[in-house]
Parts: structure tokens; sequence; C-alpha cells
């Protein structure tokens, strides 16, 4: 391979909150899905704390009941498409020297197929994904079962959920910051790294050893 990748690598991304920088349209989203079912809304500052995965989990958790559940989140996944956000700095950059690399690509997300879609035609995200999953339900299962495209594999998220899934599947887990968990979280899970751009997960994945590691 080029660009300094040895062994095969594989590197799996989650969307909101790791590709795309959208904790805002999340906040609000989750928001909007709370006030339908009269539940009490979370505040901005909370949100960090409160999200989880599964989204089913979440909203069982704050108080949506029963088959209400499922009107939450299809509620929380329109509300996605109606508003726009940015990537993560370094996304494309990162996508396209990966893939220049040889590094086989994917996402596996809990995000609705139509509000991934979305944001991948309105940011200009490049098309060079080996399998875009979504919605992943169970990212354990989803992961195990594209483990055996390379030697070594990555999935990069921004919740807890999404470090201890990568974890059980054999891949090493990379978190980013500024999604939808506080990085204390994501260390805490047991990812080996934080980033920000992820340009710095190229430098990662070629084995440079540069990337922000946390301090011993």
């Amino acid at each position: 391979m080029t660009g300094g990748v040895g062994p095969s690598a594989m590197v799996v991304f989650d969307w909101n909150g790791t590709v795309v920088l959208d904790a805002d349209r999340a906040w609000e989203s989750l928001n909007a899905a709370l006030r339908e079912q009269h539940v009490a809304e979370v505040p901005r500052s909370a949100f960090t704390t409160e999200f989880r995965l599964p989204m089913a989990d979440m909203f069982r958790r704050l108080g949506v009941a029963g088959s209400e559940v499922a009107v939450a989140d299809a509620t929380w996944n329109r509300r996605m498409t109606t508003s726009e956000t940015t990537l993560r700095p370094g996304a494309v950059e990162a996508i396209e020297a990966l893939h220049g690399d040889g590094v086989w690509l994917g996402v596996v997300s809990a995000a609705a197929a139509a509000a991934l879609a979305h944001d991948r035609s309105t940011l200009g995200v490049p098309d060079r994904w080996g399998t875009v999953l979504a919605p992943a339900e169970d990212k354990t299962t989803v992961l195990r079962a594209l483990r055996h495209h390379a030697d070594v594999a990555y999935y990069v998220g921004d919740t807890a959920y999404d470090m201890r899934c990568a974890a059980a599947s054999g891949y090493v887990p990379v978190g980013v910051g500024d999604g939808y968990a506080p990085d204390e979280a994501l260390w805490e899970a047991g990812a080996t790294h934080v980033l920000r751009d992820l340009r710095d997960l190229v430098t990662l994945v070629r084995g440079s050893g540069s990337a922000r590691e946390r301090a011993a």
C-alpha cells in the first residue's frame, strides 16, 4: 500500500458527531422529540451527559414510554434532515488520504439512512465507502460482520457506546471530541485516542505515532 500503511487496514466511522459536527442539531432534534411526547426537555449544558446509544434506551430513560419510543425516534431522524450542519475539521482530507492509501472505509451509524444521505449530499462528502450501514441498531454485531476486510481495524466514534462496541468487535477504538459525549467518557469506555481533527487519524493509521494520545 502507499502512504506508509503496512498491513491491510480498515477504518469505519460513526456519522453524527463524528464525521459531522452536529451536537447542536442533535440537541434540538432530541428536544423536538421530547416535546412531542410531553416529556421534559434536556438543557444544552446537559446534552453530552444525557445522550446515550442505543437511542431507544435513551428515550426510555428520559421518560418516553412504550410504543412512543419509536415515534420519538422517527421525530428525531426527521428533524435531523431539516437543518444544516458542518463537517468535522479534516474530514474530507482524511477520507481522501486514507482512500488513497488503500484503506478500506466504511460507515456504521445509528442514524436513519435518509438523514445520513442528506448530510452526504449537502456537505459534499466524498463517496469512498466500501459500505454504508445505517441505521445500525446493534453496532457490535454489524462491526463484527465487517471485521474480515483487513488485518487492522479502527472504529471512529464520539460516544462511550461507540468505544465499547469497537473494543468488543476487534477494532481499535478511536474517539473524537466535540461530539455527543465528553472526552472523559470516551477515555473511560476504552478510547485509545481522542482526536478533534480527522487529519490526525491519517497519522494514526499510517503508524507514525504522532496522533495525540492520552498521557499515561
